[in-house]
């Protein structure tokens, strides 16, 4: 979806292209078994720098749809648009939502561990439709059930055997999600099972460095 932006955006051929997923750093994001959570609510996670491609008000307003549910959301990170966050999550008067600020890789992996569900992307943007952001990957890497906007980009390494694809930028899409994932546990074991093998499969750093290394070798 990039190289079909890059080449319509500044007229160079495809051809001048090559493709690699970003990843995540496996030595750092892993599984991490029998983690002690702090209470028994459904755990629903988001880290990221509140810019517009990441939806943020989305999904606040999905758990302004799930406040009756017994579902924690964590917010954690910082960015352009948290003020705007923060007001629109005290308009709605939010009781289920916690936001912190941005953490050690130590402190957020240990978060991650601790969260039932992970999310990704949800913004109305152009830039949602072309991204598989960092958070995906990571979330994925540590076995976590994920979530995030159905989009061309997402479909070109997952689909929904890997993880919960919903609608982009609609809240009850979203809630639908993780209510449907927090009544099956099930569901949530296979996504998790399915994606952790997808992640291992096509996006380690070894698995990316071959391939780039491929590239290089093709242009040499």
């Amino acid at each position: 979806q990039d190289i079909n932006y890059m080449s319509k955006e500044f007229h160079i051929r495809k051809e001048k292209f090559k493709r690699i997923f970003v990843g995540a750093e496996d030595d750092i994001f892993h599984p991490i078994s029998q983690v002690q959570k702090p209470d028994s609510r459904f755990t629903v996670l988001f880290h990221g720098t509140f810019i517009p491609v990441q939806g943020i008000e989305y999904i606040i307003r999905a758990a302004k749809l799930l406040e009756s549910e017994n579902i924690k959301f964590l917010i954690i990170g910082k960015g352009q648009e948290k003020s705007k966050a923060l007001d629109l999550a005290n308009r709605l008067a939010l009781k289920n939502t916690e936001f912190l600020d941005f953490m050690s890789k130590r402190q957020l992996i240990s978060e991650i561990a601790r969260a039932d569900v992970c999310l990704g992307l949800f913004g109305d943007t152009s830039r949602t439709q072309r991204a598989i952001p960092f958070k995906v990957y990571e979330s994925l890497a540590m076995r976590k059930p994920t979530i995030t906007a159905d989009t061309p980009a997402i479909r070109e390494l997952f689909d929904e055997r890997d993880m919960m694809l919903v609608k982009t930028a609609d809240p009850q899409s979203l809630a639908d999600g993780i209510l449907k994932l927090k009544n099956n546990p099930n569901l949530l074991i296979e996504l998790a099972h399915n994606g952790y093998s997808k992640f291992i499969k096509f996006a380690t750093p070894e698995i990316l460095g071959k391939e780039l290394k491929n590239i290089i070798l093709e242009l040499i």
